[in-house]
């Protein structure tokens, strides 16, 4: 999913359930897709690390357990998922939508009451309907073409078509009469399935939601590219544009250069030129920046401290895979 759900989504979802804090959980959603490089933050002789919450480098066992099995890769019913496929092949590590640990991430974070750790907990519970059938793994279950150049980790072969809100493709993995895949519909039913959590937490019924899966439904399958689909999030809720920088000057980081690169956007290549680096004696170096004073107590600070705690609980669920 990209922020047209982690964030738009998100935050209309947690507004119509009558969340307060529904723009910084919304924010929390989205910003686990931008945070891909680890940094250390300097600011008053401490140091304070941030480990990456997305990853579009390169791949190996560290981006495996840090970030793709918390964040975007939470694995369900090994069981449910091997009856969709062709070659009946079960795994454990497979994500399915609505599974048990995702649901257990997102009782927990409604729990606590902090509103990053509860976007960081929305944002791997919707990702088990974009990313279902494939795992946090760099192996042959999640492969879609055999003489692809890119390893078959998570749905990187697949690109952003799991991704992409209004899409329509075809997972040849799957039996013929599921492999056809129409990500609106597995949205607006995240969507559905987030909302009541959201309404539960605001001791609210969720009677209405009909009416507003019906918009967003509406908004996902929008014809328009990204930029007209961000005006129809506008006309349909209300919703100003998302800001990925507000928070980083909230938290009065000086070296904005450093902090550029999270927002290049996706480069399907990216992959193959990051391990060429790294093979060459590259690779991803913890950044420094350095802050005036505002990080310890922003915003940006509070959602490290939730993927932390979001992180731990994800990988004590996992402990039996």
């Amino acid at each position: 999913m990209n922020s047209d759900f982690h964030y738009y989504a998100v935050r209309a979802i947690a507004e119509a359930a009558g969340r307060p804090d529904a723009d910084l959980i919304a924010w929390s959603s989205a910003w686990v897709d931008k945070a891909i490089h680890p940094y250390l933050v300097l600011e008053d002789g401490r140091r304070h690390e941030c480990p990456a919450t997305q990853n579009y480098v390169f791949w190996d066992e560290r981006t495996r357990d840090e970030v793709y099995l918390p964040f975007h890769f939470v694995p369900g019913d090994a069981e449910a998922a091997a009856r969709l496929r062709r070659d009946g092949a079960r795994n454990p590590w497979a994500v399915t939508p609505n599974g048990e640990r995702a649901k257990e991430l997102m009782v927990a974070a409604m729990k606590s009451g902090d509103a990053c750790r509860i976007g960081i907990a929305a944002h791997a519970f919707a990702d088990t309907w974009a990313h279902q059938n494939f795992t946090a793994r760099n192996e042959a279950f999640n492969a879609l073409e055999p003489d692809s150049r890119l390893p078959a980790a998570g749905h990187l072969q697949a690109l952003t078509r799991p991704d992409d809100p209004g899409g329509h493709w075809r997972d040849e993995r799957l039996l013929p009469e599921v492999s056809a895949i129409d990500n609106a519909a597995r949205w607006t039913e995240a969507a559905k399935k987030l909302y009541r959590y959201f309404c539960v937490s605001m001791k609210r019924p969720f009677d209405d939601e009909a009416f507003l899966l019906e918009k967003l439904e509406r908004v996902f399958r929008s014809p328009g590219g990204k930029g007209e689909r961000r005006a129809d999030w506008t006309i349909e809720f209300d919703l100003e544009p998302f800001d990925a920088r507000a928070r980083l000057e909230a938290a009065g980081l000086i070296d904005e250069t450093a902090m550029d690169e999270p927002f290049r956007g996706y480069d399907k290549l990216l992959w193959l030129k990051a391990e060429a680096g790294r093979r060459l004696g590259g690779g991803e170096a913890l950044r420094e920046v350095r802050a005036d004073g505002r990080f310890a107590t922003s915003d940006l600070a509070r959602f490290y401290e939730a993927a932390d705690e979001h992180r731990a609980l994800a990988r004590k669920l996992c402990a039996d895979l």
